[in-house]
């Protein structure tokens, strides 16, 4: 695969956006983290959710995701994707603001379940949220040249590694240093000053992206209905099958998310802090791969480091079943293995790119990406149903000597789910792939190349 090189004015709005994409992904992901994830559902869980409760504000965000498929009308009707990415995320910053203040009982709306008030905020927060996204990763995709997307988004990715090493943990730290010194109800206001130092955070990030120019949509078929665009990309069998990739993984992965938060915190007594520890093992691994990954995609395309990394990311499930009480430390292997996820998210994000139309590939990105979120909210749900109707039956089985309770049954159904989903990208028309012979051949010849010199 031949790159074309930049001139020196490519080169330096080149630089310029990347600059501006790594601050603003630093920032971000500083706020995000304080405000979702753990800290989220530990909120969620102080305030006295139930398995269901908290099953529901873990699939929120995917579920109402699906609100991006309408980024391309919104789009179309402003005539302005910058200004769409920020009028949406300026709503989902605002909207979060009421979530840290039903940690005062005064504050609450009467009446109503302080949970269920959380769960309609979170819900309008990320559905404006999934809007402003669809208009940002568009609206990269002109702003970046094809060629450099991998080296791109692996730096863009690194940015976020680095925030999430350090922030969550202090947070996290901090959070349960706290709990374990005060009341019950003063434990509430360290997910006050979360959300509120989260809430900031986010808002500056919004900053470095501001001097970037809009870039206005350049595509033949500007004036298509979004339903008539959606039944093309059905038709393009390489972007058909790389969806049937994605909402097969989404839904096999999705299935576990109440399962792992209450084995975590339940069977296994795992901490916030430790959690973010396990985490921190993710992203360490993380970092390097996405280095690797960018530069690999740039050079030999996506296709096979997909498959290959979807195939590794895979058999993160067996630690799961593993681990028990008294020996949670297999986890440390689960949070190894996903550190694979750089290569998949950035190949995947790659392949989406160069599968869609330039430029106005909004319904495209949202198509993939949102209707997977649906999937993986869904069977979230499903999850969390089948969770709790197998711990309430005590569900006890043998098989193959090993002894599988209702934990070890949806793991192995996700490990399954999760590993035949690489078997959809196989199929894949990528002009210009290498096969993983071939790159390992490259690399050798580049490397003897280098020693001589």
């Amino acid at each position: 695969m031949e790159l074309r090189t930049l001139d020196p004015i490519e080169e330096a709005t080149l630089s310029r956006v990347t600059r501006a994409v790594v601050i603003n992904q630093a920032l971000w992901t500083a706020g995000y983290s304080l405000t979702t994830g753990g800290f989220l559902t530990y909120f969620g869980y102080e305030l006295g959710a139930s398995g269901i409760l908290i099953g529901l504000l873990l699939v929120i965000p995917e579920t109402v995701g699906i609100a991006g498929l309408l980024s391309r009308w919104i789009i179309h009707y402003v005539g302005n994707r910058k200004a769409v990415w920020l009028g949406c995320a300026l709503i989902a910053r605002f909207s979060t603001l009421g979530i840290p203040l039903l940690a005062f009982p005064n504050l609450r709306p009467a009446g109503i379940n302080p949970l269920w008030s959380m769960a309609g905020l979170l819900a309008v927060a990320q559905t404006a949220q999934a809007i402003s996204y669809m208009a940002y990763l568009s609206w990269l995709s002109d702003l970046v040249p094809e060629q450099n997307w991998g080296r791109f988004f692996a730096k863009r990715n690194i940015a976020r590694v680095c925030l999430l090493l350090v922030v969550p943990v202090a947070g996290g730290y901090l959070r349960d240093y706290w709990r374990a010194n005060v009341t019950d109800d003063l434990a509430l206001l360290a997910y006050v000053a979360a959300f509120g130092v989260g809430t900031s955070l986010q808002l500056a990030s919004l900053w470095p992206l501001m001097k970037l120019p809009n870039v206005a949509v350049r595509s033949a078929a500007y004036d298509v209905p979004n339903l008539r665009l959606i039944g093309t990309a059905f038709c393009d069998r390489s972007f058909r099958r790389l969806l049937v990739h994605s909402w097969w993984l989404a839904f096999a992965q999705g299935l576990t998310q109440v399962a792992f938060f209450k084995y975590r915190i339940g069977p296994l007594g795992i901490s916030l802090t430790t959690y973010y520890v396990l985490a921190n093992v993710m992203l360490l691994v993380n970092m390097p791969l996405s280095v690797a990954a960018g530069w690999l995609a740039d050079r030999f395309g996506n296709k096979w480091l997909l498959f290959w990394g979807a195939v590794g990311v895979s058999f993160a499930m067996p630690f799961w079943f593993l681990a028990a009480p008294g020996r949670w430390q297999w986890l440390f292997g689960a949070y190894f293995m996903w550190g694979g996820f750089a290569v998949v998210n950035i190949s995947g994000r790659n392949l989406m790119l160069k599968l869609s139309p330039r430029s106005d590939n909004t319904a495209h990105i949202a198509l993939l990406r949102q209707v997977g979120g649906l999937l993986a909210g869904a069977s979230g749900l499903l999850g969390g149903f089948w969770i709790d109707s197998l711990l309430d039956s005590k569900f006890q089985m043998n098989w193959l000597g090993w002894n599988i309770g209702g934990f070890q049954l949806i793991f192995l159904v996700s490990f399954v789910g999760r590993f035949t989903a690489a078997l959809w990208v196989l199929p894949i028309q990528e002009h210009g792939a290498r096969s993983l012979g071939w790159m390992l051949r490259a690399l050798r010849r580049l490397q003897r190349i280098r020693n001589r010199h």
